[in-house]
C-alpha cells in the first residue's frame, strides 16, 4: 500500500522519481540492499502492477497479478530470525536484489490479505482529490476513503452541497 501511494495520481507527485527516492522508501520500511538504476525502473513497473491489484474487478484478475509478481520475483519461503526480531517468515530468495525482495515481500503481503480476507479488503480512496490505495481493516467492510482526512473532507463537502441546494 505504502508502495502504491508513492505516487500522488491527482496531483502528478512521484516519490519515485530519482534512486534517492527509492533508497528514503526501503530505509523507511526496513529494507536493505544496494539500489540501482535498474531497481528504480523495475519498483516503478511493480507500483503500477500492485495499484492494479487494489483496482482489480474480481478476486481472480487480483490473484493472476499477484501471482504473476509472485513467479517473476522467484519468491521462496524461509524462516529467517535477525536483530531481536522473534522467528519470522521471508519470502524473496537469498541474495535478491531490491527489486525483487519487494516485489516477493509485497506480492506476498497483498495475498495473505486477499486470501485471507477478500478482495473487498483492498481499495482505491473514493475522493477524486486523493486516489490512495488502502487496506480495509473496518469491522463493517465499508470503508471507502483511504482515511480520516479524506472521509471528513468528502462529506463536509456533500454537505455544504446539500445546503446549497436547500437553499435554491
Amino acid at each position: 500500500m505504502d508502495l502504491v501511494n508513492t505516487l500522488d495520481l491527482p496531483y502528478g507527485t512521484d516519490g519515485l522519481t530519482e534512486i534517492e527516492g527509492l533508497r528514503k522508501f526501503i530505509a523507511e520500511h526496513g529494507l536493505s540492499g544496494d539500489v540501482g538504476e535498474d531497481d528504480l525502473a523495475r519498483v516503478r513497473e511493480l507500483r503500477t502492477s500492485l495499484r492494479r491489484v487494489f483496482e482489480a474487478s474480481s478476486e481472480p484478475d487480483a490473484a493472476e497479478i499477484l501471482n504473476r509478481l509472485l513467479r517473476d520475483s522467484a519468491a521462496t519461503p524461509r524462516i529467517s530470525a535477525h536483530g531481536d526480531s522473534p522467528l519470522h517468515m521471508h519470502f524473496e530468495p537469498a541474495g535478491a536484489g531490491v527489486a525483487d525482495k519487494l516485489t516477493a515481500t509485497t506480492a506476498m503481503a497483498l495475498a495473505v490479505v486477499l486470501c485471507d480476507f477478500g478482495k473487498d479488503r483492498l481499495g482505491i480512496c473514493a475522493s477524486d482529490s486523493c486516489r490512495f490505495a488502502f487496506i480495509d481493516v473496518s469491522k463493517n467492510r465499508r470503508k471507502q476513503y483511504c482515511g480520516d482526512k479524506c472521509a471528513t473532507r468528502e462529506n463536509v463537502a456533500a454537505l455544504r452541497a446539500r445546503r446549497k441546494k436547500e437553499r435554491g
